[in-house]
């Protein structure tokens, strides 16, 4: 009998984790058309000026910033199934918005509202997957999506960049109505989703808000989530960091910006899954990032020689260190992954993965103005220095990893044997 409820429970939820995974697939494809073509609508569509859609896209990233735990509170009360179905629907009208926008205030209330929805999207896939899936296949299933996402992106720019060979205003819009209609589809097939009932609270009722917010006294999960942070600024040192180092040497082909993204797209695609095998629990997590800070270290002090070489090994070198890159990225991803499921009580799952989000939202913040501080002003040596802040971050949240897991629920035979005093602890 428990053999047969078991499949019943893990029937309805392996087809659920399918349909999610189709669904990240086709919100990035969408995605992946419009981030090709944003800035170009923006300022030849809508016709703002630069400073405008900066100011815009910075009130977007605050605002968004700020929404986070909000949005993770109310999707453990509501369920973040129908939290993600509001998120994409709501990408989706505001997307159909853009075209008739013709005042920059207005231009600053749909920006914003998007980057919430955008921003709020994430945790909430992760949330879903966790449920979907078995406890030990979370991590995997993430790494599946993020597979799934990477190739999303990658096609549809490749679409994107196809279809702007006309440069028209037509072709824009037809564009932003396209990522609109991605959402459409994505909220479609998370309104079909069958998922496992979540566990009630205890006596039925709704959490108080005390225990709702407690992630914020968590100080543990507050440290490996800055450790985290900081360890991920792998994106930065492939979308600042590099561009910026080839753009100041004049002997470095500029194509060689354009081959590290297509490198990393390619080897993330091929590689996250495997990246996740054997990362399961807090204490795997903590070892990932560390893995991945050493690997992005040895990135760093690559680039830090490409500076000194010949452009015919500077070339190779910086594809080399985007190699390491890549790969620290993938641990660093499933780490992040083990740690916040791992971390995350049943009933607080929500919040506690939109705090840990917060992390990656502070890091689009500092993380320019740390490539800025160290790569760009000083060269070799900022490389150097930067090695040596993930390594010394990757090697704290190894540290921090093994001493944090979550408590088993005591078992009915030792609550009994108990009495009142084992429900007290």
């Amino acid at each position: 009998m428990a053999q047969e409820a078991e499949r019943e429970r893990r029937g309805p939820a392996s087809g659920a984790a399918a349909a999610l995974l189709v669904a990240v697939f086709v919100d990035a494809l969408g995605s992946g058309l419009y981030m090709s073509v944003s800035v170009i609508f923006f300022t030849r569509y809508l016709h703002l000026g630069s400073g405008q859609v900066g100011i815009g896209l910075s009130v977007a990233g605050g605002l968004s910033f700020v929404s986070l735990v909000p949005i993770g509170i109310l999707a453990d009360r509501v369920g973040p199934r129908r939290m993600l179905l509001g998120a994409h629907l709501a990408r989706a009208a505001l997307l159909a918005c853009y075209p008739f926008v013709t005042r920059f205030s207005a231009f600053l209330l749909v920006v914003a509202l998007l980057g919430v929805a955008d921003r709020g999207a994430s945790p909430l896939v992760q949330g879903l997957l966790g449920t979907a899936v078995g406890k030990e296949e979370r991590v995997r299933a993430m790494g599946r999506a993020r597979s799934l996402q990477n190739l999303g992106l990658a096609l549809g720019g490749l679409v994107a960049g196809a279809v702007l060979l006309p440069d028209s205003g037509r072709v824009y819009v037809a564009i932003v109505y396209a990522d609109a209609l991605s959402f459409v589809l994505a909220a479609a097939l998370v309104a079909r989703l069958r998922m496992p009932a979540p566990d009630a609270p205890a006596g039925g009722r709704p959490l108080p808000w005390r225990q709702r917010l407690s992630v914020f006294r968590d100080r543990r999960f507050a440290l490996l989530t800055g450790l985290n942070s900081v360890v991920s600024l792998h994106v930065t040192v492939l979308t600042a960091g590099v561009p910026l180092w080839v753009l100041a040497h004049d002997r470095i082909p500029r194509a060689a910006i354009a081959w590290t993204l297509v490198l990393n797209t390619v080897v993330v695609v091929l590689f996250q899954v495997r990246a996740t095998r054997g990362v399961e629990g807090a204490g795997d997590g903590g070892r990932a990032l560390r893995r991945s800070g050493l690997l992005l270290a040895v990135g760093c002090c690559v680039l830090a020689v490409t500076g000194a070489v010949p452009a015919v090994a500077a070339v190779p070198l910086i594809l080399g260190a985007v190699a390491f890159q890549a790969f620290a990225e993938m641990s660093q991803q499933a780490g992040a992954w083990a740690i916040s499921y791992d971390l995350a009580p049943e009933d607080r799952r929500q919040v506690y993965l939109a705090f840990f989000s917060l992390g990656n939202a502070a890091r689009n913040t500092y993380g320019p103005l740390v490539i800025t501080f160290l790569v760009v002003q000083r060269g070799a040596v900022g490389w150097l220095l930067l090695a040596l802040l993930v390594l010394g971050a990757g090697a704290w949240a190894a540290r921090f990893g093994r001493s944090l897991t979550v408590p088993a629920p005591p078992s009915p035979v030792s609550t009994a044997q108990g009495g009142i005093r084992g429900h007290r602890s």
